[in-house]
């Protein structure tokens, strides 16, 4: 007896286990079920692109007071690479969706426009922007240059070099108004260049103002797009009218252009002082454009470098209140009628820049912007040079002459302009003024110009032009009030 209800108790265990291993294996098919289920919603392609509400996801941040604002920028609102456009909601592949999430922070996308407020027929139409920017073989009926394949050879040298640390080396700054007409064009080229650099390498700043035709929404929508490319973003918005009643417009400009320097100049050390700075004016460009002035700055061991822009039929020259020669004078001939009948007739009084010009070959400047720059960052870096309008008892010029004045003070001199980078403010203009001028590229298979290399003159010339107006011309010392 004392056998069989052994036995008996072995086969009662025996029962219990096998229901026990049964239970358990359901309990995971109907697992395994589940979270398969939830793989769609996680590789879905989204088309549509909606931003994720500011008021639930914002911190506040304040700029320095030295940066004037229509209102005090600050608040934060975080992108992930792994925000679905469609849902704006924060998905893993093997946890069911909830009803309700919320967008996981990244450092690399900032938005800083507490008071700016999407317009909602605007973003409607912001998804074929970005479509046209981050692929430009998209078709989106959008105006856009003709600017070939990037020669990416004539670059190798700046491709996806391995950084010996995780600092930025290019920080991409510009303030733009209006700007839908030329955004595609140029966040397109700017895109491309990013990808070609490397983006972890890249950092870009936007300050966007008072547009009512949908620049801020792209600008908005783009965060998202750079943030998930590892690019730095930081957009601000700044209401101040250069022209407005009562504004010193070249104050203005100044503070605006310090604006989109301040996350670089805030956080001097997360950049080196080798850093490139990149200042793009809203003009339309291809990718090989910024290559160009960037390469160049490192090959010809340039403290700045500028392009050319042009008006909108390809001429004549456009920034001639800024530009001036080594010898101190305006690129062309200004009479003290104020007439331009001499804009045909660039770097009219040196003879060595006008050979150099007229060959493709660099051209050293006192002061050039142009509409596109690149120069070194190390002074801002270092808090010794800001944008900045005249001082006391100095001639009235453009905040960039006062730049090339403290830069030649600094010793950063190495100012050139590269007659192979050519723009306009409009497409139509960009494109004319490449037919007229050159490409890049066109100006690269001729060969590089005999003169390829500039022999530096270190010492800024005596005097230089001051023009408050083209009928108001006199000649001042190049280092008046420093």
């Amino acid at each position: 007896m004392r056998r069989v209800g052994l036995l008996l108790g072995q086969a009662l265990l025996l029962v219990v286990l096998c229901s026990v291993l049964v239970l358990e294996r359901s309990i995971y098919q109907s697992r395994v079920t589940k979270s398969n289920n939830c793989l769609p919603a996680a590789v879905d392609n989204t088309p549509a692109l909606k931003a994720p509400n500011p008021s639930s996801t914002n911190t506040r941040a304040s700029f320095p007071s030295r940066l004037p604002t229509a209102e005090p920028p600050g608040d934060f609102i975080p992108f992930t690479s792994k925000w679905q456009p469609a849902s704006g909601t924060n998905i893993h592949p093997l946890v069911p969706t909830p009803a309700v999430t919320t967008v996981t922070a990244s450092p690399t996308a900032e938005i800083d426009c507490p008071n700016k407020r999407d317009s909602p027929d605007m973003v409607e139409d912001t998804s074929k922007y970005l479509r046209a920017i981050m692929n430009s073989s998209t078709e989106t009926g959008l105006s856009r240059l003709e600017c070939g394949p990037l020669k990416r050879i004539r670059y190798a040298g700046l491709h996806h070099v391995p950084a010996s640390t995780n600092k930025p080396r290019y920080f991409f700054a510009l303030d733009l108004y209006q700007s839908t007409q030329i955004i595609t064009q140029l966040f397109g080229s700017i895109v491309e260049v990013i990808r070609f650099l490397g983006p972890e390498l890249c950092a870009v700043s936007v300050v966007e103002g008072r547009s009512t035709d949908g620049t801020f929404e792209v600008l908005k929508s783009l965060a998202h797009e750079l943030g998930s490319l590892g690019v730095r973003y930081h957009l601000s918005c700044n209401e101040l009218d250069p022209k407005g009643q009562g504004m010193d417009r070249i104050v203005t400009l100044a503070q605006l252009r310090n604006q989109a320097l301040w996350p670089l100049t805030k956080n001097p050390g997360q950049y080196d002082p080798s850093t490139t700075v990149i200042i793009l004016n809203d003009i339309a460009l291809c990718a090989e454009d910024i290559l160009e002035l960037i390469q160049q700055r490192v090959l010809l061991k340039a403290d700045m470098t500028c392009g050319m822009d042009w008006n909108d039929n390809g001429n004549p020259f456009y920034d001639v209140w800024i530009g001036r020669q080594l010898n101190g004078d305006s690129f062309f001939e200004i009479p003290q009628s104020g007439s331009w009948e001499f804009a045909h007739n660039l770097f009219w009084n040196h003879e060595d820049s006008r050979r150099r010009y007229a060959s493709g070959s660099p051209v050293q400047v006192f002061s050039c912007w142009n509409g596109a720059v690149t120069f070194i960052a190390e002074p801002f870096l270092e808090g010794k040079i800001t944008f900045r309008s005249n001082n006391e008892g100095e001639c009235y010029l453009g905040e960039p002459v006062h730049l090339a004045k403290d830069l030649w003070k600094a010793g950063h001199g190495r100012i050139a302009i590269l007659p192979s980078v050519n723009v306009g403010y409009s497409v139509n203009a960009s494109a004319k003024a490449k037919e007229m001028h050159g490409t890049v590229s066109a100006w690269a298979e001729k060969g590089d110009p005999p003169d390829s290399h500039i022999t530096w003159q270190d010492d800024p010339p005596g005097q230089i032009k001051c023009m408050v107006f083209r009928d108001h011309q006199s000649w001042e010392p190049w280092d008046q009030s420093l």
